[in-house]
């Protein structure tokens, strides 16, 4: 079997949403296509508690949550219970990676 090039595998943008207003969700949700990554991080993670944001982005974009954002901030229970993608320092370094563009959204 011959893998495609790294280029072909890499994913397009990582977009990393830090707040949990809805400004920031907009703005990234306006970005968003097909084949780009949404990595709540930081206060971000508290979208998970306004239900699952990941419903409001384009059909394959993949969502993601910062494992230690949501412990620090007491929301480990609700994102297991979501059944929400959860990553930790290992799975953001991989994410960051495997995009080619990184854009934060605050």
């Amino acid at each position: 079997m011959i893998m495609p090039a790294r280029e072909d595998r890499i994913s397009r943008v990582l977009h990393l949403v830090f707040s949990a207003g809805t400004g920031a969700l907009e703005s990234c949700r306006k970005a968003c296509t097909a084949g780009d990554s949404v990595l709540f991080m930081d206060n971000g993670v508290r979208q998970l508690l306004l239900g699952e944001p990941g419903k409001l982005l384009p059909p394959g974009v993949a969502v993601y949550y910062s494992e230690p954002d949501l412990a620090a901030r007491g929301l480990a229970a609700p994102a297991r219970d979501s059944q929400v993608r959860v990553l930790g320092d290992e799975g953001f370094t991989a994410l960051l990676t495997d995009h080619r563009h990184c854009l934060s959204w605050k």
